[in-house]
Formats: C-alpha cells, structure tokens, sequence
C-alpha cells in the first residue's frame, strides 16, 4: 500500500509541478514583453528557465535535504531525457530542420557546458583528489559561463516598439513579478513532496537515489520540455522545440547545478560520471545524425535512433542496480 502511495503522489505531483511551469512561462515571458525582448531571447532563455523550473526545484529541495545524488541526477538524467527521448517524440510527429546557427552555435555550446562540468567533477582523474565533489567555487564558474550565455542571447535581441504585440501586455509588472514569486514558492513546496516520495520509492525496492533521480525524476521534470516541443512542434515551430531543448539542457547545468552546489557542495561519484559522459554524448550523436542521410535534418529514422540509445541507456541502468 505504501508503495502505491508512492507511486500515485510522484505522477501527480508531477503533474502538478508540470502545471505550475507553465504558468511560470506566462508570467516570465510577459515580462519580457513589457521590457521588448525579442521572441527569440524568449524562447532560448525565458522559456528554457521555465521549462526547467520543476529540475531547479527538485534538485534545490534535494541538496537542502541532503539528497545530493537526486539533486545531481536529476539534473544529468533530465539532460539525457531532453535529447534521446523528447526529440524522438517530436522527430516522430514531425521532421525537424535544423537551423544553422543550431548546428554552429547552439549544439556545440551544449557539448561545451556538459564537458565543463564533466572536468569540474573530475577530482580524482585531474587532481589525484580523495573524491568528486562539485564544490562552490565550481558553482561560481558555472555562473560565469551562465552570465556569459545570457549575455551572448541578449545582444542585440531587443526589439522595437512597433514590433511589440499589444495582446500579449495585459499584465501589471506588479502583477507579473506576483504571479512568478507565488508559483516558485508553490513548485518548493510540490518539489519538496517530490522529494520526500521518492526517497521513499527508493528504500522500498533497495535503489539508490542516483537511478531515482536519473529516471523516474529526470522524466518527470522533463514533461514542460516534452509539452512545450510538441505543441511547438504540431504549430512547425520547429526552432523554437530545439531551442528549448538545448537552452533547458544548458540551463541546467549552469543555473541549477549552480544554485545546488551554492547551498551545499555535491559530492560527485564514479557511477554519476558514467551518466555524465552519457549526457556528453548525447548532444554529440544528435549533431552527427543531422549530418548523415539528409544535412540539417532530424526525421523519424533519426528519432528511432534516439530512441533506441534511450532504451539501451534505461537498460544499463537497470543492470547496473542488479
């Protein structure tokens, strides 16, 4: 019965934390508008730090409750999550063409970041340290490489007056700043809940918090990805799905693991690290199959590929908890 418990306050309070992002995407991009930045600086950041408002609370929630293998976890498994599972889905409704500037540019950072980290935890290997820890001064220079990222984004992105749509300024910036502070507090509170349950889940069935958070977490909060790609998609958006994708994987690693590592350092183990490369080579296989049958293009073969990964990836998992 308490495993059923479990089980049924995890999806609903995912569904829950869900939810709540999306009304933090309202009130984020309204403010926005009301400052005239572009739709494109929207999505790649506003939209991004939406979506990925449910991975900052539960990893903050995790490592103020000395969770820190969910709190890294989540962070790596909702990056692998991202690329092998929510693009397969949108390639699957509909082909992608990526754009330019995606493949030079927006890709390539993403490999950078998660390389960054990978050599940030990587103690033992560089400095012949006791353990892997992801200190505060890391976290530091992930804000740094963060506030850089913001910067490249906004430069030259703001628009003009007469470019603004009225209907989207329906909002007091009072107004909007309260609806933002009200749903970041709601999202503590589901997160902590989150938290507490699957915790729970984990002694239950013997599993360590790491697989916790790489999967049934890591999935979770990656639903406002997967919900805002494909409503993306179907409209042929096709820009904006991977520009959420790869801004929220970026985003990731730079804010959340930031703020985590901020409020306590994140120790960092050999197992983690496996994760983390296959995080790493996540970005590398989507660049390379948008290179192969037709240039620039993600389709349903390349999907299935994606997908494919994930499932051998879920399945490594599994055997290495046994």
């Amino acid at each position: 019965m308490d495993l059923f418990i479990a089980l049924i306050s995890i999806f609903w309070w995912l569904g829950i934390l869900a939810y709540g992002a999306n009304f933090l995407v309202d009130g984020a991009s309204g403010i926005a508008r009301k400052f005239w930045l572009s739709e494109m600086l929207i999505g790649l950041t506003v939209v991004a730090i939406g979506t990925s408002a449910p991975e900052l609370i539960v990893s903050v929630v995790a490592a103020i409750q000395w969770n820190t293998d969910i709190s890294i976890g989540n962070v790596v498994g909702s990056n692998i999550a991202n690329i092998l599972l929510v693009l397969w889905l949108t390639a699957i409704i509909m082909p992608m063409t990526l754009a330019r500037s995606t493949l030079l540019i927006d890709i390539p950072l993403t490999i950078l970041v998660t390389l960054l980290l990978l050599l940030l935890v990587s103690d033992i290997w560089i400095d012949g340290a006791g353990s892997n820890i992801l200190s505060r001064i890391d976290g530091i220079v992930l804000l740094l490489f963060a506030v850089i990222f913001f910067i490249y984004n906004i430069r030259g992105k703001v628009i003009e007056t007469t470019d603004i749509i009225e209907e989207e300024v329906t909002h007091s910036t009072k107004k909007l700043l309260l609806f933002i502070g009200w749903w970041i507090f709601a999202l503590f509170f589901w997160g902590k809940i989150l938290v507490d349950w699957s915790v729970h889940i984990a002694k239950i069935f013997g599993l360590s918090e790491a697989i916790i958070g790489l999967t049934i977490i890591a999935i979770g909060t990656s639903t406002p990805e997967l919900v805002t790609s494909i409503v993306a998609t179907f409209k042929k958006k096709t820009n904006i799905t991977i520009g959420n994708i790869i801004g929220s994987n970026i985003l990731n690693i730079l804010i959340i693991l930031w703020i985590s590592a901020c409020i306590r350092p994140l120790p960092f183990s050999n197992i983690l690290q496996m994760d983390l490369i296959v995080s790493l080579m996540a970005p590398i296989l989507l660049l390379s199959l948008s290179q192969i049958w037709i240039r620039h293009r993600i389709g349903r073969a390349e999907g299935i590929i994606l997908f494919i990964c994930y499932m051998w990836y879920i399945s490594f998992l599994i055997i290495r908890e046994l």
